[in-house]
């Protein structure tokens, strides 16, 4: 069986290198979003009108993708925070 270790610092490390990604991911969403009206505004018609409509269905899934992440790092920090004062409250306990 494996065994990993981490402390309050490497999930925090991880946690902001994940929300650098996440902030990434949304600012190329809003680039695509920024494509798609011009391509909207391009062509009329049945194509123009699916196209839209699928896009703005991917659109909120990627939406949905971002605020789950945003949720687990939530999460990340809420461990860590707990973590530290686990650790706060056992050296006070060994002096």
């Amino acid at each position: 069986m494996s065994f990993y270790q981490v402390d309050s610092r490497q999930l925090r490390t991880k946690k902001d290198e994940l929300l650098s990604l996440v902030q990434r991911f949304r600012q190329e969403k809003e680039n695509l979003c920024a494509k798609e009206s011009a391509l909207k505004a391009m062509w009329e018609g049945e194509a123009n009108e699916k196209f839209h409509s699928e896009f703005m269905r991917s659109s909120g899934q990627m939406d949905s993708f971002a605020d789950t992440i945003i949720r687990y790092l939530n999460a990340i920090e809420t461990i860590a925070q707990r973590y530290d004062q686990a650790e706060e409250k056992n050296i006070g306990r060994v002096m």
